[in-house]
């Protein structure tokens, strides 16, 4: 079994009282988010947290986050809980470190440029007009379900382009992953030996099982049809300065990556988008009246329901941070989900006000980062954003979206903000 032995706590940096062994693994687990708000609230912007053998120090300042993410991104790694996502995702852009990121970054980075993104809007239109055609006003429909067909079709079209290939399996098999995923950073999992095959862990493996096969199939399929003008034909086509391409092995990673990550988080946010304009009649109006409204709605919601609540690194070697020397092996927790809802930066913190973003006061550069930030910011961070509008500015002024559930719905912090369960509406025509 892996040492349960944490490295010594850090001078001068606050910490709450904590149990021997588990340190604060019970109040984590039992609600992250808010222990998290908790933790920042009490103790203010480094705060350090022993979760069993890791000790975290969760940074919650946006010049020091300037520093994790820009000054000193060489020093640090992703962190732990990464390392636990690398059976599903390989070696691809958020699990690669050093000179293998390096390299793959620059190979993939042309293809997401806006300007190469923009390309991809008229097929993105057609998947948003096509399921729009499929919803009947008057009928009650699990919109996070939706939204996860959605926005699978839009990356499979886009990524891999007319390939046909049965994907009914994927949205399965990637929340086995994500509701596992739990139990090995916030449960008992965490005290057990790292190849110990419990039946969670088995579960994990077959549904990655499924899904290296789904990708393998649809990238022979994209090949015996030859290069597109989709993202995985760039990716295939790419070539570094020595004329040398993605192996095989990179090519699953990356697009694996994109599939699983690339569809998750922007259907994750718009439930939540659609949501929270559900609870809010009046600014539901004002999107359906004017869909130009979209961009900001958008950047309202990822600020107060990030669907990627908090990134972690891990120092390579002694960082400095506001004077405090954090030293090699110590886990940087960022926040998103108490970052943006700090009330130094946000007035009103908990409201939504799409407003705020259309003439956006001045504020610190890290104070909102809902694709992460500096060198390792999500390269999908446009498309992401390109879809989600068009998605907002086709769907609201044909229909709105009556709540029959709590809103916020229950959720899990799993990789992403996913949330749990069904989230059941009512479909309305304007």
């Amino acid at each position: 079994m892996a040492s349960l032995r944490a490295p010594p706590p850090l001078p001068a940096i606050p910490a709450p009282r904590e149990l021997p062994v588990l340190g604060s693994l019970v109040p984590f687990a039992r609600d992250p988010l808010a222990f998290l708000r908790r933790m920042h609230a009490r103790h203010g912007d480094l705060v350090q947290i022993r979760l069993v053998n890791h000790r975290l120090v969760m940074v919650s300042d946006p010049e020091l986050l300037e520093t994790v993410l820009v000054g000193e991104w060489r020093n640090l790694h992703k962190d732990a809980i990464y390392e636990l996502t690398r059976p599903l995702l390989g070696n691809g852009l958020v699990t690669a470190e050093g000179e293998e990121w390096k390299r793959n970054r620059r190979l993939a980075a042309p293809s997401f440029t806006p300007r190469h993104i923009a390309r991809y809007a008229e097929t993105m239109q057609a998947c948003v007009d096509d399921w729009i055609a499929g919803i009947r006003a008057g009928t009650d429909i699990d919109l996070f379900h939706e939204m996860m067909e959605l926005t699978q079709t839009i990356v499979l079209k886009t990524l891999f382009g007319d390939v046909s290939v049965d994907v009914s399996g994927a949205g399965a098999a990637i929340e086995t992953v994500m509701n596992e995923f739990i139990a090995e950073v916030q449960g008992h999992r965490r005290l057990w030996p790292e190849g110990f095959p419990s039946r969670g862990r088995r579960r994990v493996a077959r549904a990655i099982a499924l899904l290296d096969d789904l990708i393998e199939r649809i990238i022979a399929a994209r090949r015996a049809k030859g290069l597109g003008d989709d993202l995985f034909s760039q990716l295939l086509a790419a070539r570094d300065d020595d004329g040398v391409g993605m192996s095989d092995r990179q090519l699953r990673d990356e697009a694996v990556t994109m599939f699983a990550a690339g569809h998750e988080t922007t259907a994750t946010a718009l439930t939540y988008t659609f949501l929270l304009l559900a609870t809010h009649p009046d600014e539901d109006r004002r999107l359906a009246a004017d869909p130009e409204r979209a961009t900001p709605v958008l950047q309202e919601s990822l600020r107060l329901m990030p669907p990627v609540w908090a990134i972690g690194r891990e120092t390579q070697a002694t960082v400095d941070l506001g004077g405090h020397a954090i030293p090699a092996g110590i886990q940087l927790l960022v926040p998103m989900c108490v970052l943006h809802r700090d009330p130094r930066w946000f007035a009103e913190p908990d409201a939504f006000r799409p407003d705020r973003w259309v003439d956006p006061p001045e504020r610190p550069r890290f104070a909102y980062i809902p694709f992460g930030g500096g060198p390792r910011v999500c390269i999908g961070n446009h498309f992401a954003m390109m879809e989600g509008a068009i998605a907002l500015k086709s769907i609201a002024p044909r229909f709105r979206f009556e709540a029959l559930g709590p809103v916020p719905p229950p959720a899990i912090p799993s990789i992403t903000l996913r949330p749990k369960g069904a989230v059941p509406v009512r479909v309305h025509a304007r």
